[in-house]
């Protein structure tokens, strides 16, 4: 017939008005005179509780040592100043691979700290026994590790920076940051405290796959939800459950193999559903769950909220092998990268079909990747993204808990604009050629090709509107990268812009940046000989004028009598070229003729021969 509950001074005052007989205990951050130690190389034998200053000054040693597999984040600091720090451990740590996210986090209830202390330690172990060690090295290569050792210090250091004695559950402000983040049914808290908007940063900012946070007061691993209970009358599971209550046993069970036989052996074997204990609001967890899309359990890990300092490396024995097989949870599954039809990374929504429910579907990262984690089954996976076509996969195998399933995917954008990714001009002389590559093409008509001068060194004065000039086709649909050029031959000098106006097949249309380009006249006259040549009936005449005169071209028979004039006409500098057919004109005979060029002081004459 005896309760025992917690409650900051505002709740007590409310109890008091029950009128219940009731007792005052010593609270938990009072029990003992902890050990503590501000000295680096005696907090590092992990049987001694850190001064806050000492704490601090451990995590950013870990940064100094060890540059390549660690650094830490500052969150961001609390009500009174203190700093929230993460440990981030990686192979790469300065880069975001395509790999899962973990955290752990301890103390938010800050006179629940055998896990600071263990945290700390952990980081310690990942960081020096890596490369040796077969399975952190696994772990630290393949997955990026955050550890916040103290999620809230300014409970745990309540009676200052130099001991833990005094420590409480709640933060400077009185609030239990443990029901104070958004909630499944009733949302944001009104009173939201700076540390809660910390994690909140940290967690919005990346994608954890898994997540554990540390508590004390009992020995149990809680998995969801804890917003409602999983027994009766509401029956409200999570569609993981059953996965859940793997990694919790397993959890549990490797701690009591490596414990005393009273460790960790309540309620179902260790384990428990978190609102089938109790229900609350506010909890970090279902946070996670929730609102995150991720997985987290909450492990509490003592009997006693602060125990002796002497009873650390202890607790560290049960549960060291744990927290290694909990990470290892995020090696496991279903993963995989989704990307466009370019390679490039898509966040996408990944949804178990007839499974998930309560948004416990999962998103990949910014760099494509995803994570599913699940019991052994066969199922069916969506992924689908805003302007992408979704895709379904069947038969996705999982074919046991410690099975890792990779699945890449690729979607193709629904909306795939006519992407022009270049248009470049250059220029041989009075020749300009145009040059645009595509990079995908929706209802692509083609492109219209646009001409204007701008300036001529014969006229002072120009003022030329765009002119049409020609129409490349275009390749409708496709998502595949397409080249385009376009010639623009024997053009008078001057300066010209270019630009296309892309026209899709129902008649809208864009206009491309404009390109420039400046002609130059031919270094001299040239007559270039006819092809083909012999002929039959038709051929091809060339030739270049470095400048601007009247010219003429015409051709005679072996005689000297003059059969045509092809040219009689003024013609700006530049390269030309006509076709001649014989079969128009009244000397269709096979033989020798002769064609001449006179511009100005210029006379050239060639033969050619006419083949029936």
């Amino acid at each position: 017939n005896t309760v025992y509950a917690y409650a900051n001074e505002s709740e007590f005052r409310e109890f008091e008005k029950l009128n219940y007989t009731f007792t005052v205990l010593t609270h938990p951050g009072k029990l003992i005179e902890p050990e503590m130690s501000s000295d680096i190389e005696g907090i590092s034998a992990w049987d001694v509780y850190p001064t806050y200053d000492s704490y601090v000054m451990m995590m950013y040693l870990f940064q100094t040592n060890y540059p390549d597999l660690c650094r830490i984040v500052d969150a961001g600091t609390t009500v009174q100043g203190r700093k929230i720090l993460f440990a981030v451990i990686s192979d790469n740590v300065n880069q975001r691979e395509t790999e899962p996210q973990f955290m752990y986090t301890s103390s938010i209830h800050g006179d629940e700290i055998t896990g600071y202390v263990l945290m700390l330690r952990l980081i310690d172990s990942l960081l020096t026994t890596y490369g040796s060690d077969a399975r952190i090295t696994n772990l630290v290569n393949n997955a990026e590790i955050w550890i916040n050792p103290l999620a809230n210090p300014d409970g745990t250091y309540r009676s200052g920076n130099n001991t833990v004695y005094g420590a409480t559950r709640s933060n400077y402000n009185n609030y239990d940051l443990n029901r104070n983040f958004p909630d499944p049914i009733y949302g944001v808290n009104p009173n939201q405290q700076i540390e809660t908007t910390r994690f909140r940063n940290i967690a919005e900012a990346n994608n954890f796959a898994l997540v554990a946070n540390f508590h004390g007061g009992t020995e149990v691993v809680n998995y969801p939800w804890d917003s409602w209970t999983n027994a009766y009358p509401d029956y409200r599971h999570h569609p993981d459950e059953a996965w859940y209550q793997y990694i919790s046993h397993q959890y549990a069970d490797t701690c009591q193999a490596n414990a005393p036989s009273n460790y960790m052996n309540g309620y179902d074997d260790g384990t428990t559903n978190g609102g089938d204990w109790y229900i609350i609001s506010g909890g970090r967890q279902d946070f996670t769950n929730f609102y995150r899309w991720g997985r987290e359990v909450t492990i509490e890990i003592s009997d006693t909220k602060l125990i002796p300092a002497a009873q650390l490396p202890a607790h560290w024995n049960y549960n060291k092998k744990s927290f290694i097989r909990y990470m290892e949870n995020v090696l496991r599954g279903v993963n995989g990268i989704i990307t466009d039809t370019s390679g490039n990374p898509v966040k996408a929504k990944v949804t178990v079909l007839n499974h998930d429910t309560d948004n416990s579907e999962v998103y990949s990262d910014s760099t494509g990747y995803y994570l599913r984690m699940l019991a052994p089954g066969n199922y069916t996976l969506k992924f689908e993204a805003t302007d992408y076509h979704s895709q379904t996969i069947n038969n996705v195998v999982v074919s046991n808990y410690n099975s890792l399933a990779t699945l890449n995917v690729e979607l193709v954008s629904s909306i795939i604009p006519v992407e022009l990714i270049s248009f470049t001009s250059s220029v041989i002389e009075n020749n300009v050629t145009l040059n645009w590559m595509t990079a995908t093409e929706t209802n692509n008509m083609g492109f219209q090709v646009e001409r204007k001068l701008v300036h001529n060194p014969l006229y002072s004065v120009i003022n030329e509107e765009w002119n049409v000039i020609y129409f490349v086709d275009g390749k409708g649909t496709t998502t595949e990268p397409q080249a385009y050029s376009f010639h623009d031959k024997n053009l008078a000098v001057g300066e010209y812009k270019y630009r296309l106006k892309q026209i899709d097949l129902d008649g809208s249309y864009f206009y491309s940046n404009e390109v420039e380009a400046e002609t130059s006249s031919p270094n001299g006259f040239v007559l270039e000989q006819n092809y083909p040549n012999p002929f039959n009936p038709s051929t091809k005449i060339s030739w270049q004028s470095p400048v601007s005169s009247w010219q003429t071209l015409k051709v005679y028979d072996i005689l000297g009598n003059q059969v045509v004039t092809l040219i009689d006409e003024f013609r700006q500098a530049g390269n030309y070229e006509i076709e001649f057919n014989l079969s128009t004109t009244k000397h269709p005979s096979s033989g020798v003729y002769f064609y001449e060029l006179r511009a100005g002081s210029f006379i050239q004459t060639k033969k050619m021969i006419l083949l029936k």
